[in-house]
Order: C-alpha cells, then sequence, then structure tokens
C-alpha cells in the first residue's frame, strides 16, 4: 500500500472521481471543501464545468483521470457506463500502475462480481461500496457507505470514504457483493415505503380523507416512511414530483434485489408486486421523471388525484384550560376492556365501571360497554337502547368497515346519543401505556367534549374529519401500511441472511433515513433477534387492517396491488402461525421456507454451494 498517503488519516494524494450526476456532483464538492484535490470526469459538459469552477482538475477520458490519481471513485447510472469506464478503450484499466477503484454505484451483486474478477486480471483492486441518502447528504458528508471486496484496497480508502460518509461506513468482508445486497436491501426498503403509501393515499383520497390529514397521522405512529417523512409533504402533495431521484434508478434498483432474492430462493411477495408497480411506471414513459410521481401512473387506474396544497394544515387537538372528562360509555373489544379501565384509573379517573352487552351495566361516570367483534350494528343498538340522560357521549373504539360505522352513527344519533368514533390501535400496549396515536371523527362539539379523556388515552389526537367512518378507514389504513412495512422487512433481512450478512450488521443501514421504517430500524433488533416477539399487535390484528382496507378499496372501484398481496401474505401466515401470535413472528414462516434463521450472534446457515457459486441463475 506505499504510495497511497496512508501515513495519516488525511487521504493526501489526488482523488479521481468519474460521475458527476445527482449524488456525485455535490459528493466532489464536498470533497474539495474539505481540502482534497480532485480529479474529475464526465460527459455532462455542464457538470464538469460546475466542478472545475468549484476546484477540480479535469481529465478528457478514465484513463487520463487514473493517470493523475490512484485512488477513483466512480459513480455511474448504468452498468454499460461502468463497463465502458472501467474496461472500455479508455478506461480505468488501461492505465499501468496500482489502482484502487471505489464503486459507489448501486450495480447489483452479481455485476460486482463479475467486475471485481476482470479488473483483478488488470492488478486493479475494486470495492463495490454502494451509498445510501439523498442529494443534501451527498453534499454536507453524512452519507452511509457500505463496502465488501479487498480488504487491501478498503484500507486505501477508508481515510476518503470517512469524508464523503461520516455518519456510517461498514465494511462487509471480502467478498465482493454484500455491500450491494445490503445497498439493494435498503432500496427495498424505501421503494416499498413510496409503492404502498401512493396506494394509501389513493384509496383514502378517494373515500374523502384529506391528504395532509393522512400524512400528519402515518408520520405519527408506524407507518412513517422515507416517503412518508420526506417525500409527500414537500413533492408529492403539492404536485411539485422534484424530490432529486429519477424514476428508473429505484426500478432497476428494485429490479436487481428481485433477482438475487430469486437468485436465492427466496420467496418475496411484497418485492415483486412492488417491483412491477415501479417497472410499469417507467414503462409508461417515467424513466427521466422524479422517482416522487410514481403515484401519477397508479391515480388514474383510481380515478382521483391526491393533492392538498396546503401544508399548514393541522389536525391534532387540544383540550382548554378547564376541560373534564365527560360522563360516556366507551364501546370497545374484549381485549382493551380492562386495559382501559386501568388506563382511566392511572390517569386519575376512579369512577369507571365494566360490562358485557349482556350484563347489568353499574352506574359510572365512564362506563366501558365490552362488545364481541362481528356484533350486528342493529343488535348493538337495541342492546344500548336510548341515554338515561339527553345527549348522552357514546365513544366507539372498536374496529368496523368504514360504511358499518357510518350505520353506527345514524342509529345511535336517532336513540338520543351523541356519537364520537375513536378506533383503538392494533397495538393493545398503546391504549395501556398511552403511548399511541388517537384517530377521531365525528361533529366537531362533540369531538371537543370527548378530548379531555381520549388524550388520556394517547400522546396525540387527530381529528380526521365530520364523517364517522372516517376515522375507521383511517385507522386501518395506518395499521395495514405497518403490516406491509413488516412484512417488507422480513424479506430484507432474510435475503440479507441468505447472502451471507450478519443480522446485527444490517440495521446499521437499515436505519438510515431513506430505508428506516420502525419494522426495519427497531422491531427487527429488538424483537427478532433478541426472539422476543412480543411488539403487542397480533398476526390477526393486521391482517383484519389489511382485509378491511382493500375490501374498501374494492368498494372504491381501486386494486391496491401491493396491499393486496400483503393481505395474502398474512394469511397464509395464520394458516402457519395462528392469529393470535405477535406480528412480528411473521419472519417466522420464511426462515421455515429459507432455512436461516435471523438471530443476534448466531451465524447465519451456510448457502448451498450452488447458490455461493453463482450457478442458481
Amino acid at each position: 500500500m506505499t504510495g497511497f498517503g496512508l501515513e495519516t488519516r488525511h487521504y493526501a494524494e489526488p482523488i479521481g472521481f468519474i460521475g458527476l450526476g445527482a449524488m456525485g456532483g455535490p459528493i466532489v464538492g464536498h470533497l474539495l471543501r474539505q481540502g482534497h484535490a480532485v480529479v474529475v470526469h464526465d460527459l455532462n459538459v455542464e457538470a464538469v464545468l460546475a466542478a472545475e469552477q468549484a476546484g477540480a482538475r479535469v481529465a478528457p477520458d478514465p484513463v487520463s483521470v487514473a493517470q493523475q490519481a490512484k485512488l477513483i471513485f466512480v459513480c455511474l447510472p448504468s452498468l454499460e457506463a461502468l463497463r465502458a469506464v472501467l474496461l472500455g478503450a479508455t478506461g480505468i484499466a488501461r492505465c499501468e500502475g496500482a489502482h484502487v477503484v471505489v464503486d459507489l454505484s448501486t450495480t447489483g451483486p452479481a455485476f460486482a462480481r463479475e467486475i471485481r474478477a476482470k479488473l483483478d486480471t488488470y492488478g486493479v483492486m475494486y470495492l463495490d461500496a454502494p451509498i445510501t441518502g439523498n442529494v443534501t447528504t451527498a453534499g454536507n458528508g453524512k452519507l452511509g457507505v457500505m463496502c465488501s471486496g479487498s480488504a487491501q484496497a478498503y484500507a486505501v480508502a477508508n481515510p476518503a470514504l470517512a469524508v464523503i460518509a461520516n455518519s456510517t461506513v461498514l465494511y462487509l468482508g471480502d467478498a465482493s457483493g454484500r455491500a450491494q445486497t445490503l445497498k439493494l436491501l435498503n432500496n427495498l426498503n424505501s421503494a416499498s415505503g413510496m409503492a404502498v403509501s401512493c396506494e394509501a393515499f389513493i384509496v383514502g383520497t378517494k373515500a374523502g380523507l384529506r391528504p395532509r390529514t393522512m400524512l400528519q397521522v402515518i408520520n405519527a405512529g408506524e407507518a412513517s416512511t422515507n416517503a412518508s417523512r420526506n417525500k409527500f409533504g414537500p413533492s408529492v402533495l403539492p404536485r411539485r414530483f422534484n424530490y432529486g431521484a429519477r424514476m428508473a434508478i429505484t426500478a432497476k434498483d428494485i429490479s436487481f434485489m428481485v433477482a438475487e432474492a430469486d437468485r436465492l430462493d427466496v420467496p418475496v411477495w411484497i418485492a415483486k408486486p412492488v417491483q412491477q408497480l415501479w417497472r410499469f411506471a417507467v414503462s409508461q414513459g417515467g424513466g427521466d421523471r422524479d422517482g416522487s410521481s410514481l403515484i401519477t401512473y397508479l391515480e388514474p387506474w383510481a380515478g382521483i388525484e391526491v393533492r392538498d396544497m396546503d401544508d399548514t394544515h393541522d389536525a391534532s387537538l387540544s383540550p382548554g384550560p378547564d376541560a373534564k372528562t365527560p360522563e360516556c360509555q366507551i364501546l370497545c373489544e374484549p381485549e382493551y376492556g380492562a386495559v382501559l379501565a386501568s388506563r382511566l384509573n392511572a390517569m386519575g379517573d376512579d369512577d369507571v365501571s365494566i360490562a358485557t352487552l349482556a350484563e347489568a351495566l353499574t352506574p359510572a361516570h365512564c362506563k366501558i360497554r365490552v362488545v364481541e367483534p362481528g356484533t350486528d350494528v342493529a343488535e348493538l343498538c337495541d342492546a344500548l337502547g336510548a341515554p338515561r340522560s339527553e345527549g348522552e357521549l357514546i365513544i366507539n373504539t372498536c374496529w368496523l368497515p368504514a360504511h358499518k360505522a357510518e350505520k353506527l352513527s345514524h342509529c345511535l344519533r336517532a336513540l338520543g346519543w351523541r356519537f364520537v368514533d375513536a378506533p383503538a390501535a392494533g397495538r393493545v400496549n398503546d391504549i395501556g401505556e398511552g403511548t399511541g396515536s388517537i384517530i377521531v371523527s365525528g361533529i366537531r362539539d362533540e369531538v371537543a367534549t370527548a378530548l379531555p379523556l381520549l388524550q388520556k388515552l394517547g400522546k396525540q389526537v387527530f381529528h380526521v374529519s365530520e364523517r364517522p367512518g372516517d376515522a375507521q378507514r383511517m385507522r386501518q389504513l395506518d395499521e395495514a401500511i405497518a403490516a406491509v412495512l413488516m412484512a417488507v422487512a422480513c424479506e430484507a433481512y432474510i435475503v440479507g441472511a441468505r447472502a451471507g450478512l450478519a443480522p446485527e450488521i444490517m440495521p446499521q443501514i437499515l436505519g438510515i433515513e431513506t430505508g428506516r421504517t420502525l419494522a426495519s430500524a427497531t422491531l427487527f433488533p429488538q424483537q427478532v433477534m433478541t426472539r422476543r416477539f412480543n411488539h403487542g399487535r397480533r398476526l390477526g390484528t393486521a391482517l383484519r387492517a389489511l382485509t378491511l382496507v382493500c375490501d374498501d378499496a374494492a368498494r372504491l372501484g381501486i386494486s391496491p396491488l401491493v396491499l393486496d398481496s400483503a393481505r395474502l401474505l398474512y394469511g397464509i401466515a395464520i394458516s402457519q402461525l395462528g392469529e393470535n401470535v405477535d406480528f412480528t413472528k411473521l419472519v417466522c414462516l420464511s426462515e421455515q421456507w429459507t432455512g436461516v434463521k435471523i438471530c443476534a450472534g448466531v451465524p447465519v446457515n451456510a448457502m448451498p454451494v450452488n447458490v455461493m457459486a453463482g450457478n442458481n441463475t
């Protein structure tokens, strides 16, 4: 490694950089601002001029870059461009002498293995080092980068890598392609988050939900994704579609990931329909459009446009200073009865009684009525009868199809009740600990009356509309997205384990913003790898949400491909594992199918020889 400037942590020699696109250009700018000498090449004259004006030296072709720099980064959009730059007539390999090539592109693991073998014959060391982040983090040195390949190449490149990716630099070992696999798993989470969010916003908007309200609710809980946090608000809802990532790149990456899953014999129930949606958009001319415009290719199927220009809209509620818990009846499902009573007691409401519909109700300020799932609306109204005092309030926390919630509201109002719909979170612990979001719909004055009680049950209360069925729709969409994200995380971790990645390494990348979901960043490390499986949401609850959403979508004339695929997967899981097991146990199904186990500190099972050799393609 002599001559590579490793005496200090600062890489002292010129750095070559080929590819000045959306990510490459900002990376070069950051290197220059940190005092590095950079030699650049790109076919885009404007990009080259911008780099030169920032202080870079310009080379006319890749081999000329190699003549001036021993460490060369490449960041290119296609395999064809990479082959030309690395192996073409004026490629880096044509320059004599020791060189290290660090490939920041997302190429897929097969290409990384192929290129390393070819460059080895020229004496060029190759490191596949795909990056995760966005244009902003590319320009401020806060990318994440994962590397695999020659240990000597990594030692040479590490000081420069630490400059462009000061948040996370992972070395995954000598086996080329592992870094590409991990990057693809990150992109799977990101692409799936966008796809399922598009479907959910389309279903919700056509049903009458306000998009900005949906966004606020989704980002407050387990359905939050990179798409909802960073793309829908500034880019999708105002119809700007200017987030900064081309559709064709995402379609390429998700296709690489599906190909790798196929090579490793991992069934992927969510990745394939996600791939279908992205490839469809590209096939319809969307390849060069921003990836945040994916929704525009799905909206025509539903006859709706998801638009909301007002970024100041706020659906959250706060009670007045003298607000008191109202006298009321709370309708709940059996598993929530004791939990509700305990929570209210803990919050200072001691005058609480609890009874089933068939039992006599003890007088109390707050009366909890336990309702069996599937109870008919007419039967429920008959059991409740007329209120004892005019305008008494009923708060419904039971899950119902939206149209049945509307029917229940009409029926109870006809009997003289006031009515607020606030379906409970799918995770019982959220009620018991007051940590979840409360989603409510109903007449604003009646919601205001119920608010002091609702705020004791959750950390935030969102008033989605005055229509009673809308709270049900929003709750079920939120839970359905969370169920999809858990399924996606299962596929990502299983593919990674089959590829030889240690499970405890994966959250270090899957927990960075682009691929971060609660499932990928938190539930897998805390629930799956520890084998606790006690998050508190059941497989049956997840399937119920997916079924209600898909049924509602069908009534609206919408076919949500990803959501429906998840419904099928959870149905299979329940048939094999049971409906009452924790939904984090969904991973056990894939473990059974593939023979790997996602467990911290335990080596993954060795892959079959034919897979390791790359013959199973």
